[in-house]
């Protein structure tokens, strides 16, 4: 009887795991991550910040691309700008997490992206640009997100 009584039990957790499990399974998590930043500018900052950006921020993400670290890169601007809300969103889609290790073989990619953006601009002119940034905005949130697809 107590095998049989251990057996039910098992086969009732079973089960409950099962149908609790489907709830959960109605989605998909994709695989490519978002870096998203959320920027409240300074009023009237957004012309020089943008340029700046454009020097900077947008440089080293085409460089970056062209490595295959990101897979795109991506600035929102806010249509409807609230005073203390952010004003825009930078995004960096890369194509996993994996991008993100600190590895032998990504550390080749990053070296040669910054190499490349280098090119472009001095690190040292970037560093006069990133250093005006604290005048120009503020930065409200930093998230790695990934998509959630819904099944059909």
């Amino acid at each position: 009887m107590k095998h049989i009584t251990t057996i039910f039990v098992l086969s009732l957790c079973i089960t409950t795991g099962f149908s609790f499990a489907q709830e959960g399974e109605t989605y998909d998590t994709g695989e490519k991550v978002y870096d998203i930043s959320t920027i409240d500018l300074e009023p009237n900052v957004d012309p020089i910040y943008l340029n700046n950006i454009k020097r900077t921020w947008v440089n080293q993400a085409e460089a970056q691309k062209s490595e295959g670290i990101i897979e795109d890169y991506f600035i929102y601007r806010s249509i409807n700008p609230y005073d203390g809300d952010f004003d825009l969103i930078l995004m960096t889609v890369y194509p996993n997490l994996a991008a993100l290790d600190n590895n032998p073989k990504n550390r080749k990619k990053w070296d040669r992206a910054t190499e490349k953006a280098q090119k472009a601009i001095s690190q040292e002119a970037t560093q006069e640009l990133i250093a005006t940034y604290g005048k120009l905005r503020t930065i409200r949130d930093q998230k790695l997100m990934r998509e959630i697809k819904f099944r059909k």
